[in-house]
């Protein structure tokens, strides 16, 4: 058997399927190494998905805010009752109308705004509430396009609102019905301030301006 498979071997026949072999043999030797390569390198999925969640870690971290040019803010809080004293200031009447400004004034320490309409309601001898219809007005009698503002009261500042009302008898009244105390609430506030005031407005109606910063007087 040996001597027929080396006949086999010398012959052009032969030296042909030797050669095929050994082709087909190295082709072998050659793929292993690309197949352990491909099997080792991470897919290009995986090195992706950590750039974006890099990204995104990066997005949404906080940024610092640039403190303004001016330096440090000041800040303050609403006006408190208890940080405020109210003062009325009556002014003379006209064609039917009459009119006071009331000013309130930080006694405190500490800085507060004030925004906005005050609240008032008219009190008896007893301080029991009388019908009071008060109404928030930017023009009336005192004051013309007083817009809302916010008005910054440091200790010892004030701010100002005007308060008018009709003493022109209705149907058969002779008399209007007069309050001995008013009380006021600060704008945006629950708390009230009350203080003596003679308020005799026929219809109960209180034309109540915005507060400002500054002092004016009626005409």
């Amino acid at each position: 058997m040996q001597r027929q498979w080396w006949r086999l071997v010398r012959q052009p026949q032969g030296m042909a399927l030797v050669a095929l072999l050994a082709s087909a043999l190295a082709g072998c030797a050659l793929q292993a190494p690309a197949a352990q390569t491909s099997a080792t390198t991470p897919p290009a999925a995986t090195s992706t998905g950590t750039t974006a969640a890099t990204a995104t870690t990066a997005a949404s971290a906080p940024t610092a805010t640039p403190a303004p040019s001016g330096g440090t803010p000041i800040t303050s809080t609403t006006c408190q009752p208890d940080q405020l004293t109210l003062t009325l200031h009556f002014a003379s009447g006209a064609a039917g109308h009459i009119g006071q400004m009331g000013q309130f004034t930080n006694h405190s320490s500490s800085a507060c705004t004030l925004y906005g309409f005050p609240g008032a309601v008219m009190l008896d001898a007893q301080h029991n509430p009388m019908t009071t219809h008060a109404l928030w007005e930017t023009s009336a009698y005192m004051f013309s396009n007083q817009l809302k503002q916010t008005v910054h009261l440091a200790p010892g500042g004030s701010a100002y609102f005007a308060v008018t009302w009709s003493d022109v008898t209705i149907g058969s009244q002779t008399t209007c019905p007069t309050s001995a105390y008013l009380s006021v609430t600060p704008p945006n506030d629950f708390s009230v301030l009350t203080v003596a005031d003679q308020i005799n407005a026929c219809d109960s109606n209180l034309e109540i301006s915005p507060v400002e910063p500054t002092a004016f007087l009626g005409g």
